[in-house]
């Protein structure tokens, strides 16, 4: 499957997903990543009640990404801490982190360099932070 137009000033080999999974505006490109019809489970890799990988799928261009999900319990507060990193990803390392060849704690070396969708809700905040980076991103599991 060939990558599909992600736009951000990327060359035509580094473009993934479709205008809804990789929406410019990271708030819309979330919204269809958690609508029903949007982006879809296709492989569990790791689910613990604070560490969740998983390899999911777009229900419109078939792009595949890796999610990687981690919660911090606040003790103290009660407000705990959430964060996922959502990053596209090629059918070959999809297969790699699903045959178990690619660990999920190193699910942050994948496309060094290539946007990801992040959304950071700090046990302070009262709603979570959605923007676009790139690069390497920390996996670690919560607690």
């Amino acid at each position: 499957m060939r990558p599909r137009g992600m736009g951000g000033g990327v060359t035509e080999s580094e473009r993934f997903g479709c205008e809804a999974c990789c929406a410019e505006d990271a708030s819309a490109a979330r919204a269809h990543h958690q609508s029903y019809t949007g982006v879809r489970l296709e492989t569990m890799i790791q689910d613990d009640s604070h560490f969740i990988v998983s390899v999911q799928r777009c229900g419109l261009c078939s792009q595949a990404f890796v999610s990687v999900f981690t919660e911090y319990v606040d003790w103290a507060g009660s407000r705990d801490a959430q964060y996922r990193t959502v990053l596209p990803i090629t059918d070959t390392e999809a297969d790699d982190l699903t045959a178990g060849r690619l660990s999920p704690h190193r699910a942050g070396a994948l496309g060094h360099g290539r946007r990801h969708l992040q959304s950071d809700w700090p046990s302070s905040a009262d709603e979570p932070s959605v923007y676009w980076s790139s690069g390497v991103f920390e996996v670690r599991e919560g607690y």
